[in-house]
């Protein structure tokens, strides 16, 4: 079948030498593994390195028989900004004058967010009759409603509600929501304004067994140098590991170089690694001067990463309790437990429940460093149980978050939908008449 995979800002593997695919990357992957002809349609702006990859609409092969197709766009520096929302209203314009005239696909695939490309997905399905999945990994526009101070957010929340009522009508007008747990699809269903239906389904982030991208010998050595280089070894001290993006406004980063502060004296030593970039890096890096224990690599290429975590202890979800986060388990959280490492939480909610069912990590406070420092020292301390969250990380990994099953089973809900094809399109845009 003909597939369209819509995620504006992902990662390519060629970015930066060796960049990682990641949740849409890994499904058009496995598509065109499938036999499928996949157009993964996607912005110019590289959202990670925040550069653009050309100044004009550009397209490349993907798979065996598949191509990128990338429609230009402005491009943004912050990723809560004026700038980024406008970056997403003039990539959806030109997306949708891109696929006037293309070829009809079978089934479009769309990452939720953004809204706006949502809307020109949904809008192109009902006019064609062509199903539509939204995939729900975001809470947009909900979640910017939680970002001000608690005296501000009822009148952001009112502002938005035009936005919300524009994303309920996508949702609504979409196939079928896939989501990334459980809640989200509940959230999703809810703004949508409609029961849950034999093709909307969760399918959790997962991480894969074999790599996307393979990475040759040169640059296995080249991780391990660098580690070496920088004296993150395991016999050397207890590692304490971070990969992701470094901003205050989402991490309770604060809390995370307080307790290495507090802990940087220990007898047995115990070294921070925060792995990445964002809009706070150069602020956390001057606030840690003092902290001889902590180490900001920034951004990291694939073979790094997973020479880095082959090295950790404990990987750290360190995100503050916004709704988007309490439903979530995120993508970080699969590739810790993919590499052994147990997972320290400052998160309530969904993936603190499963760190519980599988005793594969322990909590802390978000605004306690004290007891991160606990955490740390007990896990560092008491060898056996160490082991023993190690092992069930692995263990969990593979019962829930292997990519190869997880999107294995969305990708065949999805040829599902796709062979059901007009008929549930058409019923789709009945109940839907009007929302536009």
């Amino acid at each position: 079948m003909r597939v369209w995979v819509v995620k504006t800002s992902e990662m390519l593997a060629t970015d930066n030498r060796s960049g990682r695919l990641m949740r849409s990357g890994i499904i058009a992957q496995m598509l065109d593994a499938r036999g499928h002809e996949v157009t993964w349609w996607m912005s110019t702006f590289d959202h990670a390195n925040r550069i653009s990859r050309f100044d004009r609409d550009a397209s490349t092969a993907f798979g065996s028989r598949g191509s990128i197709r990338m429609v230009h766009s402005r491009g943004y520096r912050a990723s809560v900004s004026f700038a980024r929302f406008m970056d997403h209203v003039t990539w959806a314009r030109r997306f949708e004058r891109a696929i006037a005239a293309e070829p009809q696909p079978d089934v479009i695939f769309c990452a939720y967010p953004t809204i706006e490309a949502a809307r020109v997905c949904t809008r192109f399905g009902q006019r064609r009759g062509v199903p539509v999945v939204l995939d729900l990994r975001d809470l947009w526009p909900d979640l910017f409603g939680e970002l001000p101070p608690p005296f501000l957010r009822p009148l952001a929340r009112a502002l938005l509600a035009p936005l919300r009522a524009r994303a309920g009508g996508t949702l609504r007008g979409a196939t079928a929501l896939f989501a990334i747990t459980d809640e989200f699809l509940r959230w999703g269903l809810t703004l949508a304004g409609r029961p849950q239906g034999p093709m909307d389904a969760a399918f959790a982030q997962a991480y894969p067994l074999s790599t996307p991208n393979a990475l040759d010998d040169e640059q296995a050595q080249e991780a391990r140098d660098l580690w070496d280089r920088l004296g993150v070894r395991r016999d050397a001290a207890f590692n304490v590991v971070l990969v992701g993006s470094i901003t205050g406004r989402r991490v309770a980063m604060d809390t995370v170089l307080e307790a290495a502060r507090m802990i940087q004296r220990d007898e047995r030593p115990v070294r921070f690694v925060l792995a990445g970039s964002g809009d706070d890096l150069a602020l956390f890096r001057e606030q840690a001067r003092d902290c001889p224990n902590v180490l900001f690599p920034g951004w990291l290429r694939a073979a790094e990463i997973r020479e880095l975590l082959a090295r950790a202890h404990l990987g750290l979800v360190p995100y503050r309790n916004t709704p988007d986060f309490v439903m979530s388990v995120p993508t970080k959280a699969a590739e810790y437990f993919a590499a052994g490492v147990p997972v320290g939480t400052s998160l309530r909610g969904t993936l603190p429940r499963v760190l519980r069912e599988q005793d594969c990590g322990r909590e802390f406070e978000a605004d306690h460093p004290e007891s991160l420092v606990a955490l740390v020292r007990t896990l560092r301390d008491d060898r056996a149980l160490w082991s023993s969250l190690s092992s069930n990380a692995r263990r969990a990994f593979h019962s829930r978050f292997v990519a190869e099953d997880v999107y294995g089973r969305l990708i065949d809900q999805l040829e599902r939908i796709a062979l059901s094809g007009n008929t549930i399109a058409a019923r789709s845009a009945q109940q839907t008449a009007g929302a536009w």
